[in-house]
């Protein structure tokens, strides 16, 4: 579990008042949020140094509320009627805490009122990430690439549009290249855990696709030349995905943000070339950006912005 957190520890951290991670003050809820983010390792760049101060610590609040609920979701124990109970007094317990009852000191939920009032935040960005985070509760294969995609507008879309949002380019261009670059990189997750995923039942490739290539969901091993074939469609898809972001990047009209963006692609690029590497593989292994990768992700970056 991240942080080394238990059931009753995520629990308290859904009260309104935090339980044993009561905060007094604003700044202290900050505080915990980034250095709970600095603990969840990710392959992509979150609140870092290219965004502006004023910004940082909003979207690390954010960050923080998603991962608190997808720790929930994904919770190896916890059966799936928990965790969807969990999941609803979080979004209470948000409600709760907006209204600014004297009781509020769950760090993360304060953080993020304060995120939400300071800049506006659409909160319908904030129910679409639960939808996705319920669904992961009570998991169920996806039947085609259009659930699938559905589950990345709630999933991924959101926390692109929030950037957006929170920097002023929430244009029509910025928001398709957003969610484009979003979809790509869920999809790129869950490529990635397929190693980790497999042995819990969980399988996040849509089933038409495994139909017509007469693959069973929980047999991928048997068949290496088919499973080739699987994964060399679900990555069609996605470069097609990361060439819309691309052509979408001067759009975003915000500096920095652009330049974060830039990074995030070619972090996209980098793991989708690692994956790509792998081939049938990934069953055996997950590959991760390191900080070997550091350097050249700056040059591809730097690649992407001369185009």
């Amino acid at each position: 579990m991240p942080l080394g957190l238990h059931w009753e520890e995520l629990s308290s951290l859904c009260q309104p008042d935090g339980g044993s991670f009561r905060v007094r003050s604003r700044a202290e809820a900050s505080r915990f949020c980034r250095r709970w983010t600095r603990r969840h390792a990710e392959n992509f760049p979150v609140a870092s140094l290219l965004l502006p101060r004023r910004t940082r610590p909003h979207v690390t609040h954010l960050y923080a509320f998603a991962r608190l609920a997808d720790d929930i979701a994904d919770h190896p124990e916890a059966p799936a009627e928990e965790k969807l109970a969990l999941l609803q007094l979080l979004e209470e317990s948000l409600q709760q805490v907006l209204r600014r009852q004297p009781s509020s000191g769950n760090p993360i939920l304060l953080a993020l009122a304060d995120t939400l009032q300071a800049t506006r935040l659409p909160q319908a960005l904030l129910r679409r990430l639960l939808v996705a985070f319920r669904y992961d509760a009570a998991f169920r294969p996806f039947p085609s690439w259009e659930e699938l995609f559905w589950y990345c507008h709630h999933s991924a879309n959101p926390i692109g549009e929030a950037l957006l949002w929170l920097h002023r380019s929430c244009t029509p261009k910025a928001l398709c290249a957003s969610n484009a670059l979003c979809t790509a990189l869920q999809l790129l997750n869950f490529w990635q855990d397929l190693s980790l995923d497999l042995p819990r039942g969980r399988l996040y490739l849509p089933r038409e696709l495994l139909k017509r290539l007469e693959l069973e969901a929980l047999a991928l091993w048997e068949n290496p030349t088919k499973l080739q074939l699987c994964l060399a469609e679900f990555d069609s898809v996605v470069a097609n995905l990361l060439q819309r972001a691309e052509r979408g990047l001067h759009d975003i009209g915000h500096s920095r943000l652009r330049c974060q963006t830039l990074v995030t692609l070619a972090a996209a690029h980098r793991l989708r070339q690692r994956l790509r590497q792998l081939g049938s593989r990934i069953l055996y292994r997950r590959p991760q950006l390191g900080l070997g990768d550091g350097i050249p992700l700056l040059i591809q970056a730097w690649k992407l912005r001369r185009r």
